[in-house]
């Protein structure tokens, strides 16, 4: 996810995607829309089905693609640096659900509204400063683009929440009542309430 004073150098940029889309490729087609990049760095989240067939086709030799001693997945990428790849299984903790996806290539990207959901959950489990300046970063985005949130349960609501207070203090409640918009008015008044 950018920070906002650096801009990912082109080299970068073009290997993160040769990574996603080489790990797309190794999903049978019908299931690739359901391979998404969580952020910039290379998270994909996926069902478990989909990224256990992905973590066979590497375990199996996949040209370019490692497993390391960690058991994170690498990928050598053609410029000659190596990208890190983390899979995040969605329905299973951290990522319940993707409320939106956009299509990116043959996989997808989670929408700039599910991006902040989780990146507001990074921050209250882990916040360092990377995360809570992406995390403004997204705000801004958000802001600026007019995102409405769509309907999202009460745990996401706190962590946007107390994650939000965090990084933008009292005043970012009125800002999290206006993105709730249509979707949630019950938590936006219950914001206000406070």
């Amino acid at each position: 996810m950018p920070c906002p004073n650096k801009k990912i150098p082109e080299p970068l940029r073009e290997g993160l995607m040769e990574c996603f889309e080489a790990v797309v490729a190794l999903a049978p087609p019908e299931q690739r829309s359901q391979l998404v990049l969580r952020t910039e760095d290379i998270d994909i989240a996926a069902p478990a089905s989909v990224i256990s067939v992905v973590l066979n086709a590497i375990i199996d030799g996949t040209a370019g693609f490692t497993l390391e001693s960690d058991a994170k997945v690498a990928y050598d990428c053609i410029a000659g640096f190596r990208i890190r790849v983390d899979f995040l299984e969605i329905g299973a903790g951290i990522i319940d659900q993707i409320h939106g996806i956009q299509p990116l290539g043959n996989g997808s990207v989670a929408s700039l509204a599910d991006l902040m959901l989780l990146r507001a959950t990074t921050v209250i489990y882990r916040g360092d400063d990377g995360d809570i300046w992406d995390l403004q970063w997204l705000f801004s985005e958000v802001a600026r683009s007019g995102v409405l949130l769509p309907p999202i349960g009460e745990e996401e609501l706190q962590n946007l929440c107390r994650a939000g207070e965090r990084c933008l203090g009292k005043c970012g409640l009125l800002f999290f009542a206006a993105i709730l918009g249509e979707g949630n008015p019950v938590a936006a008044s219950k914001l206000l309430d406070i």
